[in-house]
């Protein structure tokens, strides 16, 4: 049992805390921590690092995949207008190539994902500095994934995982419906 006095003090915090709780939960979101991924698209300038949100990734050599890095935190659930901050800094390409491009700044839309297909935040850079920020499970050569074949290259879907999600299980009503969204 507390003193007398401390009884007080303890409602008082009590309803404070429960006042941030119902404050929070109605003027916030439910955010998740993902990995952040990155795809380097572009066959002769590496990413000497980069950034989504503040949430570091990691380096990608020429037409290469940077390792997941965790994390940046994201909506549960996708709403219109979801932006992304992206910043990234290039390296030498091949030997003899010129200078790297300054540092870059960017922010932009993030594509629908929904709580099926939620997963990794995955930065795609491509040739002219452009990217494409995609929140996906499926890696990049999987059929299921929100890309279209033209925006994978140099990477393309895997025919094993092709074959798997149609011929061997027959069709995999999930992957569809997934592709179906984008």
């Amino acid at each position: 049992m507390s003193p007398p006095m401390l009884q007080p003090w303890r409602s008082a915090l009590s309803l404070l805390l429960l006042c941030v709780a119902a404050l929070t939960s109605a003027c916030g979101e439910e955010k998740i921590p993902v990995e952040v991924v990155g795809y380097n698209h572009v066959l002769d300038e590496s990413i000497v690092g980069f950034s989504v949100n503040g949430a570091r990734g990691g380096n990608a050599p020429p037409g290469g995949g940077a390792g997941g890095m965790c994390c940046v935190e994201i909506p549960e659930k996708w709403h219109p207008g979801m932006k992304a901050k992206v910043t990234w800094a290039y390296g030498h390409g091949p030997e003899g190539s010129r200078p790297p491009p300054p540092p870059q700044e960017t922010e932009v839309e993030i594509p629908k994902y929904t709580p099926q297909n939620l997963g990794s935040v995955q930065v795609h850079f491509y040739p002219g500095h452009r990217i494409k920020v995609v929140v996906s499970r499926w890696g990049i050569e999987s059929p299921c994934g929100p890309l279209k074949e033209e925006e994978k290259a140099p990477w393309k879907t895997r025919q094993d995982l092709i074959d798997y999600y149609t011929k061997d299980r027959g069709k995999n009503e999930q992957c569809d419906a997934l592709r179906a969204q984008s």
